[in-house]
This record gives C-alpha cells, structure tokens and sequence, in this order.
C-alpha cells in the first residue's frame, strides 16, 4: 500500500506536467499556472536535460517563459510512474514522459527527487534519459 508521501509525490508527477503543457500551450490561465509551475521547485532545484546538460532552477524559468505560449498543438503523456526510494523527506520516482508535438512522438525516462515539506511536493532533482525510437 503507498504511503501518503508517494501518493503526494505521484500527484505532483502528473500535475506538474499538465501545468508544464498548460504553459506551452499557452491555454486560458497559463500566467498563473506558471508561477504555481516555478514554485513546485526547491531553489537549489537541478536537473540533467535529455541532452545531457546541467542546468538550475534559473536556466527552468528561463525556458518556461521564453517558451510560454510556443507550442500550441503540445500534449503530455504520464505513465509508468514508480516509486524507487522513499525517506523521511522526500520521494525517488521514476515515470515515462511522452511528448506529442506536430506529428511527432518523443519519449524519455525521468527521474525525480521530490520532497514532501508539510504535505506539500517539491521538485529537488530531475534527471532525464530519451527513449530511442
């Protein structure tokens, strides 16, 4: 049975991406949802882009806004998510992000460090790996 932390961080998996496609696809609302989209994140937030850079939580706000509104045909798929580690604080899930985007299918595997801090998720780390078609 998954304790309420993985429940949390589960929810916060699929959530986030449907923040992140309301934002690209610029729908009715998005200028909020993006400010509740950056503040998911820790501000020592860090990820590994499936093209193998490092990048902080500045170089997230940076693409969000710069991307806002940029891909209105965009659709995200969520699936396959499991929990690999819990702690005390925080969550390791591991989830299949597929994009849908102009007739194109792009995949990868993504692993998230998600903190639950009173109740409430917060993306620490995320790591991504491309799905070889």
């Amino acid at each position: 049975m998954p304790s309420e932390k993985e429940l949390t961080a589960h929810q916060s998996v699929i959530e986030l991406h449907q923040w992140i496609e309301d934002v690209f696809t610029g729908r009715a609302g998005h200028p909020s949802t993006l400010e509740k989209l950056l503040s998911s994140f820790s501000a020592s937030f860090s990820m590994i882009t499936i093209k193998g850079q490092l990048i902080g939580l500045a170089e997230v706000e940076t693409l969000f806004r710069q991307q806002s509104s940029g891909r209105p045909e965009l659709r995200i798929e969520i699936d396959a998510c499991e929990t690999l580690a819990e702690t005390a604080e925080s969550v390791v899930c591991r989830y299949r992000e597929t994009h849908h985007w102009q007739g194109s299918v792009q995949s990868r595997w993504s692993l998230a460090i998600i903190d639950i801090d009173n109740g409430q998720p917060v993306w620490r780390y995320l790591h991504e790996t491309a799905i070889a078609q």
